[in-house]
């Protein structure tokens, strides 16, 4: 099996670059529910292979009660750090005006 490590980055380049449209990149420093909706669908892509990933590695039944938690500090540290990127975007865009 592989090592969940590899459903985590599986995982993350889904959530924040296939699922990703231009739209939601361009429009993420100017609207939070565009950003909120981002950070959605990445935790969701995230934890849904961190499932997969610890279920097929054997350790579905030992993990399974924190996975909300862990979701939970996904949301939370992922909406952060894009928020900061956009916030500074959209600092650096406003200056070449």
């Amino acid at each position: 099996m592989p090592d969940i490590l590899f459903f985590l980055l599986a995982g993350h380049y889904c959530g924040d670059y296939a699922l990703q449209s231009d739209h939601v990149a361009r429009n993420k420093p100017s609207s939070v529910l565009i950003l909120t909706t981002h950070v959605l669908i990445y935790t969701l892509t995230v934890t849904t292979a961190l499932i997969v990933g610890l279920t097929l590695n054997g350790y579905g039944a030992i993990w399974s009660s924190i996975t909300v938690y862990i979701a939970m500090i996904v949301f939370a540290t992922h909406g952060v750090q894009d928020y900061i990127k956009s916030a500074k975007f959209s600092a650096g865009k406003q200056a070449q005006y």
